[in-house]
């Protein structure tokens, strides 16, 4: 369910691209 802590955790609107990572998202797939 999307809840006021979940939408800000979630929001994309700061990424050119739904899709891209952020700085975060990335060091968890680092090879």
């Amino acid at each position: 369910m999307w809840t006021k802590d979940n939408r800000s955790r979630y929001d994309r609107s700061a990424l050119r691209c739904p899709s891209d990572l952020t700085d975060a998202e990335w060091a968890h797939v680092l090879p």
